[in-house]
Parts: C-alpha cells; structure tokens; sequence
C-alpha cells in the first residue's frame, strides 16, 4: 500500500490546558511528536502537512509495509501563518467557596478558553480537508489521490537513468493505482461487503445510494471518505493507537486533538434510548459553517483512536452515524477488522475469508 501524506490547515498556534492547581504552563512551539524529514516539493501533495492525497510509498518501515504519514497534524500546528489570524486563547482562572463552618474554604480552578472556538475548529477542518470540497463525487476524489500518486512517481523516475528501475517504478505506480480503484465501495446488501462487521460500520446504510473510498497511510493510519447520493459528506480517520503509544486517549485529546481544533470541545455523549445508559463519549467541536469534527476512543474495541470530520449541512438530511462501543459488536481485532481489502474480509471469528466489494 502506499503511503499518503497527513496535512492540516495553516497553524493556529499550541494551546495548553492548564492544571487543576491553576499553575500556567508555558506555551510550546514545537508538537509533541515531532514529524519525520518533510519533502519540500509542490504539487498535488504539496508539502506533507499540506495534502490529505498519497505521497507514494516508503520503504523506512518494515518490509513490504509503507511507513506511517512523514508528517502528521502536529508537525503543521507548530509552523506559523502570518496571513492567519488565530483566536486569542487564554487561561481563565475563578474562585469559587465550598464546604460550610469550619470547612468553608475558597477553591480556584483555572482553564483555558478561546476567544473564537468555532473559527479554531474550522481552521482545523479547512486543513484537514484542504484539497478535497465537500460535495465532491467519488470519481473527483479517485482523481484528487491518483493525481498525487503519479505526482510522486513522475519524480522517482526524473531522477532515475537506469531502465530496469524505471520500469519497477512504473509497475509500483500502476500497482497502486489499482489498489486505489479496489477501495472504492457501494454499499448494497446485493454487493455482499463484510464491512458490516468493521469499524465502520455504523457509518453508512445499505441501499441508500452510499460509497466509500478508503486508503491506508503505512501502519498507523486508515482513512474513510464516504459519499451520499454521489457527495461527499465525511472522512473518517482511524489512527492505530501505537501512533501516541505513551499515551492515553485524554492525553491524546489534550496534547493534540485540542491542539488541531481547539482548546474548548463539547463533552458529548450516546445514551441507549430504551434504558437511556450511556453506550458512548467524545468530544465533538464545531465550526463556522456548522462542520463537525468528533473524536471517539476506540482503542478497547479496535485498537484505534478515531477522528470524524463531517459536512454538517449534508448531515442534517442524512443524519447523525456514531460508532456503538458497547454494542453487540461480534468479534474484535486491533486494525485488522477495519479494513479488509476490497477481496478480503473476516467471519464472525475474526479469521480471513474471501469476500466480494464492489468496486470501481
């Protein structure tokens, strides 16, 4: 598989939480996972932090297994914009009394707040979807990374003279073309697709005019573009959780996710409508033209910590799809059951079976 570059949008500063002691930590300029060498070509997939499209492979990781994305979020958020005009965030702290008689004493407690949190959310939407619009056909979205897989290998070969890794190079290419044509999904109960036992699962409806593109980014990273009615409406972001391997979903919502989108996310929950338990919790931010951004741990079920960006408007009319982390899910794997192949897939057991996708 290739390996496709992670982008954001321009960088709106580093936010830091404070404690509950009220102590300021000083603001940081550098992530907290430090990107890897970042290609400074243009294009297509210009700069890796600024293109959601295929940078092609690598071969610093593993055999036969692209590397992870050279650069991620993180890597972009340290880099200043002039031309972007971030909210102002800043600690504020209240004091408030608690306790009676004796007891009665003063508590402060301090956070940290945005001026203009929807601006910061869609600063990190515009990034994240910079090079894709939404509303835009699956064709157009096959293009968008097809254009940026003959992109990198148009430049292999420019600098290579031998004839015999021209041509290996021109079989890679046209390999992973291929695969980009095979993670094109209809999904159609006819079609007989096993996502229907995946991480995704909740994220799209038979029979209702859907699609899907997915694409895998090495090891530690799978994206889902899924359409309606021949539209793009989300992406979906799996990130395996060895990504922030020293540390815990909070941590990761902490030290990067509010980082991304903003210091202020809505603490939002999925209640089972007969007993009203709580099934789910994310954190879910908004932005200016009501797009969502919704972050889900899913590290228990599937080994992955999960980033949701969606055209809010489109979901109005179709309607809101969170996963179901308590639900009746059959079987678990850590990555595997989230993707397949567009010719594999896995029983109830978790054991590989062949199955049919359709596919374009």
């Amino acid at each position: 598989m290739f390996k496709r570059s992670l982008f954001i949008a321009a960088a709106f500063g580093l936010f830091v939480v404070a404690d509950a002691g009220c102590k300021k930590q000083e603001e940081s300029t550098t992530p907290d996972e430090v990107a890897e060498a970042t290609p400074k070509k243009k294009g297509v997939s210009e700069d890796n932090e600024d293109s959601m499209v295929a940078a092609g492979p690598s071969s610093s990781e593993g055999e036969g297994e692209s590397a992870p994305a050279t650069t991620d979020m993180d890597a972009a958020v340290a880099k200043e914009d002039p031309k972007v005009k971030k909210p102002e965030v800043k600690e504020v702290c209240k004091t408030k009394t608690v306790g009676k008689g004796k007891a009665k004493k003063k508590e402060t407690t301090c956070e940290m707040v945005d001026s203009n949190p929807k601006l910061s959310a869609s600063i990190g939407v515009n990034g994240l979807i910079k090079g894709f619009e939404w509303g835009m056909s699956p064709e157009q979205v096959l293009a968008k990374l097809g254009e940026s897989i003959n992109k990198y290998f148009d430049d292999q070969l420019k600098e290579t003279k031998n004839p015999m890794d021209q041509d290996r190079i021109r079989k890679e290419r046209n390999d992973q073309i291929n695969e980009l044509k095979k993670g094109h999904v209809k999904f159609g109960s006819s079609t007989k697709h096993k996502w229907g036992v995946s991480l995704i699962q909740y994220e799209f409806a038979d029979d209702n005019n859907e699609e899907m593109i997915w694409v895998k980014e090495g090891s530690k990273l799978r994206k889902f573009y899924f359409f309606k009615d021949g539209q793009l409406w989300k992406i979906v972001y799996a990130f395996n959780k060895e990504k922030w391997a020293d540390k815990d979903y909070a941590g990761v919502v902490d030290g990067s996710f509010k980082k991304w989108f903003g210091v202020n996310p809505a603490a939002k929950t999925k209640q089972d409508p007969k007993t009203a338990a709580v099934l789910l919790r994310y954190n879910e931010w908004t932005g200016e033209k009501n797009e969502k951004v919704r972050s889900f741990d899913m590290t228990e079920v599937h080994g992955v910590i999960v980033v949701a960006v969606v055209d809010g408007v489109q979901e109005t009319s179709i309607g809101e799809r969170l996963p179901n982390i308590k639900g009746d899910d059959k079987f678990t794997d850590t990555v595997g059951d989230v993707l397949g192949t567009s010719d594999v897939a896995y029983d109830e057991k978790g054991n590989i079976i062949e199955g049919k996708n359709s596919t374009k």
